[in-house]
């Protein structure tokens, strides 16, 4: 279709082809490494702040972005995935980069890449985003970038950015094992390939300590330095669905505005990063944080509309979901949730509905929209699944229309008093927005 290709087309392309094809050794970020030369090393305009690991890597990068904005800081982020628009991705100060800014750069990109020989289609669709997004921190003129990675792993094309100020690992566990990988350590290996020399590495305070020792090592290996700082004290004071009360050290009565018990944890390794900022002579003052802090929210993220009292929540595997068991529990609701549910196949669906089933009234099962994977659970077979558990005491429907989900909960839960939970997949949260505006 080439140049006459809409956005919508070229966008719908892009996720379609989401991870390359060719995943052999580094030979991906050496390539994706000589564009960027191409391109005028985009990724050496800005300090960036690389995050990668497996769960947490929105609420980290989030927190840090909203303290540094907060301290006056124009802040670069590139997440994923989207949940409404893909151009969510790409965020400047939490505004979104521009369908022309979009357009211009993959434009201008896709001309030099063929100037120097080579075919837009060489490029899987993360390759493209980051390349992009990249490009477009380059040009507003951003103080820092917060990079978050994908799946992680050597040919994550986050790694390509040569020099990061800083690099966060955040929880890794066994939700990321690849077919030929067979434990935790091997999981950390990969997660570790984007350890650059110089960097400062900066670890999740529950990191378990075999993993802990592979990551001091690679960063030893790569010439980067281990963080040594003091781990901050963070108390919880208490929580709701509409966030946290807490003290950080001598910092008191401080609202987070993620909500779950976990955020603490994640909150430990921003506040890392911040004293790391601060080691550097960045500026950033204790009401920076605690209006950062204040601020945060993350679309489909232990979101709360308190409104319609419906919690959107993107868990995809069983650490994720055994947090919002823990923020279910921690609330003492009179009502159990009814739950809106849809699942990939490597999600690990057992353990997650072993999990999740005792502590809700009904379940209704959606397929997710997501084109970009071939392993997607069907409503109907998840709905057969939880049926077959011969513990399972829930009620289940099915939602054979994803985006009437919500109304079909409203009429099934126990009372109009119980919460509604989206969950199970960003992508389930994407197959039922056109019911409500996440």
């Amino acid at each position: 279709m080439g140049k006459a290709e809409t956005l919508q087309q070229i966008t719908a392309r892009l996720d379609e082809h989401w991870w390359p094809d060719d995943v052999d050794g580094g030979s991906r970020i050496a390539m994706l490494q000589e564009i960027l030369h191409w391109l005028g090393d985009p990724d050496r305009k800005s300090r960036i702040i690389h995050i990668t690991g497996t769960n947490g890597k929105g609420s980290t990068g989030v927190m840090t972005a909203d303290i540094l904005i907060a301290a006056g800081y124009t802040v670069g982020h590139f997440s994923t995935p989207a949940i409404m628009d893909d151009r969510e991705m790409i965020a400047t100060n939490h505004a979104m980069i521009s369908e022309y800014d979009f357009m211009h750069l993959y434009r201008y990109i896709e001309t030099v890449i063929e100037e120097h020989g080579g075919h837009q289609g060489t490029l899987s669709g993360q390759e493209w985003w980051t390349l992009i997004a990249l490009c477009h921190f380059a040009r507003v003129g951003t103080d820092f970038v917060i990079l978050e990675a994908g799946r992680g792993g050597i040919n994550d094309a986050t790694n390509m950015v040569t020099s990061p100020l800083v690099i966060a690992i955040t929880k890794i566990n066994e939700d990321d094992l690849e077919e030929n990988e067979n434990t935790l350590l091997a999981i950390a290996n990969e997660k570790a390939e984007g350890i650059k020399a110089g960097a400062v590495v900066v670890n999740y305070p529950g990191q378990s300590v075999e993993v802990a020792k592979v990551l001091q090592a690679k960063t030893e290996a790569a010439g980067a330095r281990w963080n040594t700082r003091p781990r901050p004290k963070i108390v919880l004071l208490s929580g709701s669905p509409d966030g946290l009360d807490i003290n950080i050290d001598a910092l008191e009565n401080v609202h987070l505005g993620l909500t779950g018990a976990y955020q603490v944890h994640n909150l430990s390794t921003v506040m890392q990063i911040i004293g790391v900022l601060r080691d550097l002579d960045c500026m950033i003052s204790d009401d920076a944080v605690r209006q950062g802090l204040a601020d945060v929210k993350i679309p489909g993220r232990m979101e709360y509309d308190n409104v319609r009292n419906i919690l959107y929540d993107g868990a995809h595997n069983p650490d994720g979901i055994r947090a919002l068991v823990a923020s279910i529990r921690a609330w003492h609701m009179q009502f159990k949730p009814t739950v809106i549910l849809g699942l990939l196949e490597n999600s690990n669906t057992q353990e997650i509905l072993d999990e999740l089933l005792p502590n809700v009234g009904t379940i209704i099962a959606v397929t997710p929209d997501a084109p970009a994977y071939k392993h997607v659970i069907s409503a109907d077979t998840l709905a057969a699944r939880i049926v077959m558990m011969s513990s399972s005491t829930v009620d289940v429907e099915i939602a054979d229309d994803p985006s009437a989900a919500i109304q079909l909960a409203r009429r099934v839960r126990e009372s109009s008093q119980a919460m509604i939970i989206v969950t199970g997949s960003f992508f389930t949260l994407r197959a039922i927005q056109s019911d409500e505006k996440i």
